[in-house]
């Protein structure tokens, strides 16, 4: 909870999760480059002692589209995935997504939609780059507009994941209009 007037930070609420200790897991940001050159914020949570070896298993998240913006949260499945298997968790903040705006939002969106793309892509390649994972280690993940991202990454690029998962993947773009949330 944030006091804008006092600019002091207290704690809200906080879950308690056995045997977890949120002082062992450690989550920053990075920025990296997209195949344009654009700086693409992503959030990189992980165990405080992980060895930059290019052998730890990570899972990619995005999303990037509908002006959506993915922000750092908690999620227990997540961190007993952290917890379990000593690996890497990505959120990024894609072109399309709302983070910085609605130029960011446009420039993930109609013709320019394959930015998306390029920056998840790059975000694979910054972590592998970098060596916290390698291809047979990494994991990409998304839903409904995120699933279209998953989908089409595996397509173009299926030498930088080991696996996909396109939950709910909105990926007939000519005929959203007909179906649930586009029908809306």
């Amino acid at each position: 909870n944030y006091n804008y007037d006092t600019n002091e930070m207290k704690l809200w609420k906080q879950i308690e999760v056995k045997g977890f200790k949120a002082d062992d897991f450690q989550t920053k940001q990075v920025f990296y480059p997209s195949k344009d050159g654009t700086k693409i914020p992503m959030y990189i949570l992980s165990p405080k002692d992980l060895k930059l070896n290019g052998e730890n298993p990570t899972i990619i998240y995005g999303y990037g589209g509908f002006d959506i913006s993915l922000n750092p949260s908690f999620s227990v499945s997540r961190v007993l995935w952290l917890k379990h298997t000593g690996g890497v968790y990505v959120s990024t903040n894609l072109r399309g997504g709302g983070e910085y705006g609605e130029k960011w939002h446009k420039a993930g969106t109609k013709a320019q939609k394959q930015n998306v793309f390029d920056d998840f892509q790059a975000a694979a390649e910054y972590m592998i780059k970098e060596k916290y994972t390698n291809p047979n280690k990494l994991a990409i993940e998304g839903g409904s507009n995120g699933g279209l991202l998953v989908s089409a990454c595996c397509n173009q690029r299926p030498d930088l994941y080991r696996a996909g998962v396109a939950n709910c993947g909105v990926l007939d773009m000519l005929r959203f209009h007909k179906f649930t949330i586009g029908y809306a």
